[in-house]
């Protein structure tokens, strides 16, 4: 097997020294230029020898050299010494066993799973169980939606797998993500757009995996010369009003409170920067604040992950303020919501998730039913468009695209390229008319 991934050391680090003076013997199990540090139970000290001549010696119980507790010399010695070595030497056929075993089922071994292996723990290491932990965690965090995007890949997985249950991480290599992309295409019919939801859920949840010490960077399947996600991005249709319908959607008269709200709710998330419905929702008094410059709504998106996602900071305009003032004083709001979003008190978690995604598919259906009435030709009204919409509306007043990225609050410019025509459509009407 070459050189022992493993040694037995002295912690000799003062944190880590007993009351009587002793320090602990560890197990150091290394790969891949990493290592893990497992305590045996098992205790050595320094002992200070008077010797004939009145000075003194400080004599280490342990040899490093040997890796075992020293048995040479007559005073300072280890009482239980023999004993001690003893149980190392079982250890350290314990440890050549695990390695073996592992070598014999190539498994492309961990740091973690050696330690379950050394320890006798019980503890799962295939991808299904860490999948479920990782949207358990999810779900006592409150990232509902990234906990369902998780759900569902898991759910595809094992019904392409019927053996799902089974499969541990160094079986996740390029063979099987090119086979599930295969089950994807063909089986189910699903477009490039779709596998890359799925391949990046995968992809993502396998990242944290190799962070946590659960799989290995040696089988990764994607990156450079693996399995590229990017390459699935398919060019979707652009979904955004011209200026004539927004002006018209703005002072259109209409005789219903529902069309009022879906207006509201539509030009809302237009004049904040393309805000997406989810956070507009969860909006309240508190996401208001007063800066210098004005009163601001500074917020972080519902979509970002992780507590070091951006703020985004949108000043409250004369429109915005409009919108704000209608909410406050011809809808009712409760819990200190700043929109007419939420309705029922006392929701939280999966229960006001599902309430949210309840009031998107209302509002959806109220902007089908006002394109109708305002005679939008060729548009199919959705919040989405609003986002869009807004995008295109500075792209087509001149505006950097690296701008435009930074006020929808994407992390990278090939995001935001997804929301805006390769040229506007002036541009081609104008060469057109060259032929």
């Amino acid at each position: 097997m070459g050189e022992k991934s493993y040694s037995f050391k002295l912690n000799s680090a003062r944190s880590h020294q007993k009351a009587d003076g002793s320090y602990p013997i560890m197990l150091v199990v290394r790969k891949d230029g990493q290592r893990k540090t497992i305590n045996i139970g098992l205790f050595a000290a320094y002992n200070e020898i008077k010797k004939r001549d009145g000075s003194t010696e400080i004599v280490s119980q342990w040899n490093e050299h040997f890796q075992r507790y020293e048995v040479k010399g007559k005073k300072g010695l280890h009482p239980d010494r023999e004993k001690f070595n003893s149980m190392l030497d079982e250890r350290s056929g314990r440890c050549d066993d695990i390695i073996k075993d592992f070598e014999k089922k190539r498994i492309d071994w961990t740091l973690n799973q050696f330690e379950a292996a050394f320890l006798h723990k019980a503890k799962k290491t295939g991808v299904e169980s860490y999948f479920l932990e990782h949207i358990n965690k999810l779900g006592r965090a409150g990232k509902i939606g990234n906990k369902a995007c998780y759900e569902n890949g898991l759910h595809i997985l094992k019904e392409y797998d019927k053996k799902f249950g089974g499969l541990i991480f160094n079986e996740l290599d390029l063979k099987y993500i090119k086979g599930f992309h295969d089950y994807l295409q063909i089986d189910r019919g699903c477009a490039g757009n779709t596998i890359k939801y799925y391949m990046k859920t995968l992809r993502s949840l396998l990242n944290k995996a190799i962070k946590d010490g659960e799989a290995s960077a040696n089988t990764y399947p994607f990156g450079k010369t693996g399995y590229s996600v990017a390459e699935l991005a398919q060019e979707t249709e652009k979904r955004y009003l011209p200026n004539e319908y927004i002006e018209k959607l703005k002072t259109a008269e209409l005789e219903t409170y529902t069309k009022s709200w879906a207006r509201n709710l539509f030009l809302f998330s237009y004049y904040c920067q393309g805000m997406s419905f989810v956070d507009m929702a969860n909006l309240t008094n508190k996401n208001i604040l007063v800066l210098e410059g004005g009163k601001y709504i500074a917020y972080r998106r519902q979509k970002t992950e992780g507590k070091n996602a951006k703020i985004i900071r949108i000043k409250i305009t004369e429109h915005i303020q409009s919108l704000l003032d209608w909410a406050r004083n011809e809808t009712r709001l409760i819990e200190g919501y700043l929109l007419p979003i939420v309705s029922i008190e006392g929701y939280e978690g999966q229960e006001l998730y599902t309430h949210i995604r309840n009031r998107f598919k209302k509002l959806n259906i109220h902007l089908k039913k006002l394109a109708e009435d305002l005679k939008f030709e060729g548009v199919k009204l959705t919040s989405y468009v609003s986002r869009h919409s807004y995008a295109m509306r500075l792209k087509n007043s001149g505006i950097a695209e690296d701008v435009i990225s930074e006020a929808l609050g994407h992390k990278d410019l090939a995001t935001t390229k997804v929301y805006l025509d390769s040229f506007g459509n002036n541009e081609i009407a104008k060469a057109n008319e060259l032929l």
